[in-house]
């Protein structure tokens, strides 16, 4: 009775984003606690946020500190680009005494100017910067009193040289490996120019992904530490450039993970095709997808759920893929990992083209299949499905 109050409770408070089936699956999952502060979040982040921060900053009651100020105020500023000119001003600071908070990796100076590089991109930092505030307000502890008064909160643990490397949504995939793991990139660069180790603050519980990553990008487990506190204070704070999800970045990544997972031996002389399941997740099922299976299984697909396998089984998965299917979701990141591929994404009613242009950056032919909605959930037409893998195969 209980979690029937609170589930028409929240359908009311997010009609459009949390559909009744959509709830009845999240309080099923993470019980009703956890799903009424997914909620507020996500109403805060939908509805009000702007709002309530754009306010804030543009009267100075919470200031921000850019990417052009970055520069001039850290203490030491390293370019550590290879001079492509995908990456003209690529940059890593230093600063002398910050802040880091631990939910979501938002770093401050030692007077509670939020850095904006920590957000994202100069062009996304501010809407970035509304969606980590609201997280850290309900999943973490946003320091209000520090950010308005600008003054640290007492008896904070201390961290010595540190950049963060926590996404702004911990334990989703695509936030890790496209916006987040390319910063050890930069951070290896740094450390050779100035021959400063530089440990790295990771999210608390992360998902296996998180250290899997790190161990085939080189990154040596001694010089990770997990945010287990709200916030802290680091002594001599690294920032390194948000990423821009260049081919550069991309390429980097993919290579240095292949060459760990494959052992230089790559896998491209055994094509796969690959259908990636979301049967298990709280949104975006397909539920005809057993249907969808009977059209993929003749052209040679087979099912996955990626989520139960390791980073190195479905990087090698990828890497052999020569067609991927999937409804939209964070599953579909590791076509970073494939030769020479093909991804068709389905839709329901809520689009997203951020899958449409990382396939842009890494020259992936892209074909987005546009599909009924039943709720939360996809309902697949097999005979366009087959139409256009007669079209494309």
């Amino acid at each position: 009775m209980k979690t029937a109050i609170y589930g028409n409770f929240l359908m009311i408070l997010i009609p459009a984003e949390f559909t009744p089936q959509k709830v009845r699956r999240k309080l099923r999952s993470d019980g009703i606690t956890s799903t009424a502060v997914t909620a507020a979040d996500l109403f805060v982040r939908k509805r009000v946020g702007h709002r309530l921060l754009n306010p804030l900053v543009e009267r100075g009651i919470i200031r921000v500190l850019p990417r052009h100020e970055l520069k001039n105020r850290a203490k030491k500023t390293l370019n550590v680009g290879d001079g492509a000119k995908s990456e003209p001003s690529v940059f890593v600071s230093a600063i002398e005494t910050g802040y880091l908070l631990g939910e979501t990796g938002l770093a401050m100076t030692s007077g509670f100017e939020v850095i904006l590089e920590s957000a994202d991109t100069p062009d996304h930092a501010r809407q970035a910067l509304m969606a980590m505030c609201s997280r850290e307000l309900f999943f973490g502890r946003l320091p209000f009193q520090g950010l308005i008064r600008k003054t640290p909160p007492k008896d904070l643990p201390v961290l010595d040289t540190v950049a963060p490397l926590i996404p702004r949504y911990p334990t989703n995939y695509y936030h890790w490996m496209v916006e987040t793991a390319p910063k050890i990139r930069y951070l290896r660069m740094f450390e050779q120019q100035t021959g400063t180790d530089v440990t790295v603050l990771v999210p608390n519980n992360a998902p296996p992904f998180v250290k899997e990553t790190l161990t085939h990008l080189g990154w040596p487990v001694e010089q990770v530490t997990f945010a287990t506190e709200p916030i802290y204070e680091v002594q001599n704070l690294i920032l390194s450039p948000y990423p821009e999800r260049s081919r550069t970045e991309l390429n980097w990544l993919r290579e240095t993970i292949l060459n760990s997972v494959l052992n230089e031996r790559r896998m491209a002389d055994s094509d796969s095709r690959i259908y990636v399941s979301r049967s298990n997740a709280i949104s975006r099922r397909v539920v005809n997808e057993n249907q969808v299976m009977e059209v993929l299984k003749p052209y040679g697909f087979e099912r996955y759920h990626l989520e139960d396998r390791s980073l190195a089984e479905n990087v090698r998965l990828f890497n052999s893929a020569d067609m991927v299917i999937g409804p939209h979701g964070a599953g579909l990141t590791d076509i970073i990992f494939t030769e020479d591929c093909t991804l068709v994404e389905l839709f329901g009613a809520r689009l997203n083209k951020v899958y449409e242009k990382l396939s842009k950056t890494l020259e992936i032919e892209y074909n987005p299949m546009y599909c009924q909605s039943e709720g939360a959930d996809i309902i697949v037409d097999t005979a366009a499905l087959e139409e256009q893998m007669n079209t494309i195969t």
